[in-house]
């Protein structure tokens, strides 16, 4: 009933596990009692069970069409290979008129957004404890400035300057546990 194909799987060895008589003494008619054990497979299963064999290679080269990419990470540049089908739309995937359709829209998952703003107020977006306050009352900040770093189950959330401006009515000092929404500073032109 199951196939799976280039690649081994434990699928046989389940197969032969079961089919040995020992495993289903009930089905051979026996009146045996059970007696598989927890090193009945090392003591005295018989292992029958054909080696897997790779595909043959021209089925190999057909896998293997692969496209090499330059990407920039963190500002570095690296060549990264993938397989070359890898961007393809599936045909079953394709409109009646040959256009791509449409695809599911990504979920924002809110990395990068920093905290959450309202007008001048810069507010904490999670539940967490202050670990590093970055500002002093009163300096002047530009937009994705670090202000503080949140921690909440062992990781960290830095929060950062929703815009350009002054810090005033900072709220938050190390080691003070905020919840969601609280008030972390003002930032004012």
């Amino acid at each position: 009933e199951f196939t799976v194909e280039g690649m081994a799987t434990a699928i046989p060895f389940h197969r032969a596990v079961v089919k040995d008589p020992a495993f289903t003494p009930e089905l051979t008619g026996s009146t045996a009692p059970f007696t598989v054990h927890t090193r009945w497979i090392e003591t005295e299963f018989a292992n029958d069970i054909e080696p897997f064999t790779a595909p043959a290679d021209a089925e190999a080269e057909e896998e293997l069409d692969r496209e090499t990419v330059v990407v920039e990470v963190g500002g570095k540049r690296l060549e990264v290979t993938l397989p070359a089908s890898l961007g393809r739309v599936p045909e079953r995937q394709l409109s009646l008129v040959g256009a791509a359709a449409a695809r599911p829209r990504r979920r924002n998952s809110g990395g990068g957004a920093g905290a959450a703003a309202s007008g001048d107020t810069l507010t904490s977006p999670m539940q967490g404890t202050v670990v590093k306050v970055a500002v002093a009352e009163g300096q002047r900040v530009e937009q994705g400035d670090l202000v503080v770093v949140l921690e909440a189950m062992k990781m960290e959330q830095p929060l950062t300057a929703h815009r350009s401006g002054t810090v005033t009515g900072l709220a938050a000092t190390a080691g003070q546990a905020l919840t969601s929404g609280a008030a972390v500073c003002d930032i004012k032109d």
